[in-house]
This record gives C-alpha cells, structure tokens and sequence, in this order.
C-alpha cells in the first residue's frame, strides 16, 4: 500500500518535518539519531540539516531511495538503509534521539516491547525518544472490531487482506511503557488527514520522552 504511495516522482509525505520534532529540537543534543521507519525521510532530512548523524532504516525501497537522492545532491549526513526495525542492530548507549512515526502501529504488542527495551538502551544518557502512533480511538480500530477480527494480542489484529498487524495504543499504555524516563510530552489529539483520498481523521498519540541521567 505504501509502496504505490512512494512510486510517484514528488515526495508523497512532502518534506515538511513533524512539528513536535521541530518544537523540541534545541533541547536534544547533537549526535546520531535514527529514523525508524523514516519513508522518502523528511524528518531524517530535517534533523540532518540541522546537525544530527541520521541513520534512516525503513522496510520499504522505494521511499528510501528518493532519500538517498536527495542526500547526494544536498550533501547530508544521512545513511539510508533498508531494513525490518525487528531485525535492525540498534547498538548500546548511541543515539540521542530516537523517532519512529507511526511505525510501530504496524507491529504486534510483544514486538513492540521488545524493540522499545531495544530503543531504551540504544539511547545515550538524557537522550530523547519521539513515537507517533494511533489510538484506540482510531476509527481504523472499530472498524477492525465491527468486522468481527479477533484480537491475537491486546489490541492487536492481523489484517489478512494487506498481511500486516495493527496495534492500537492508550494512553496507559505508553505512561507505563515509559514508567522509567522522563515524559516531556504526551498527547492524545484528533487530527486531519488530506493526504490520500477524501477528508478524514485520525486519532493518534504522540508521547516525547527523555532517558535518565546516568547515575553512579
């Protein structure tokens, strides 16, 4: 589905960065961040033109390879990679900032977990995380339960039709997922997408958070 997204010529996303990445950037400290899930890579775009070594992995080419374009005529320091987040090497005490927009959504709860205790180590002391995902309140999540689809972990649902695990998120969750950092910022909002098709809605989550200062 992405994929038909990312055929054409022109950014599909545009290069417009998210503007909660943009309000919080000058209190990340430069160093390497990774894009999880980057796309064509307008938010690794932005953070490399504002400084940051960008590591930007996705499992889709198409989206990529008009990254990489952009990055040799630009001469950025990005480093695009195709690559399944549930396979990436994320290393240990690395980044300073870790984003992943909407990425996670299309993963099952147990994997979910398991590549946030992946994120929390990867991340130097006092680093920052920035996660964009879809709520519970998502139109897409009571459309899925109408359909009469069973849950295979908790609000988690297999899609046969595209072969792909959606999971929708609470509040909650993400406050105990982040029990141990610090939260800068979490917010549940509706908001409009124009993007592809006929005006609609999303419900999503953003949740901003900060790694603790090392003690000794």
């Amino acid at each position: 589905m992405r994929k038909w997204k990312y055929s054409q010529k022109d950014f599909y996303w545009g290069l417009k960065p998210s503007p909660l990445l943009v309000k919080f950037l000058p209190r990340i400290p430069k160093g390497k961040a990774l894009d999880i899930g980057a796309g064509e890579g307008r938010n690794s775009i932005f953070l490399a033109k504002n400084g940051f070594k960008v590591e930007a992995i996705d499992k889709i080419d198409e989206g990529l390879n008009k990254c990489k374009d952009f990055v040799k005529r630009h001469n950025l320091s990005i480093r695009a990679k195709v690559c399944d987040a549930r396979k990436f090497k994320f290393g240990k005490n690395k980044y300073s900032l870790i984003i992943a927009i909407t990425t996670l959504s299309f993963l099952k709860k147990t994997e979910i977990e398991i590549i946030v205790k992946k994120i929390k180590k990867s991340l130097i002391p006092e680093g920052f995380i920035y996660l964009l995902v879809f709520s519970t309140k998502e139109p897409a999540y009571q459309k899925i339960k109408e359909s009469g689809l069973k849950e295979i972990e908790r609000n988690t649902f297999y899609l046969p039709k595209y072969k792909i695990h959606r999971h929708f998120f609470t509040r909650k969750e993400l406050q105990e997922m982040f029990s141990d950092f610090k939260i800068i910022y979490l917010k549940q909002k509706r908001i409009k997408d124009t993007g592809h098709g006929k005006l609609h809605f999303h419900n999503i989550i953003e949740i901003f958070t900060q790694k603790k200062k090392a003690t000794v």
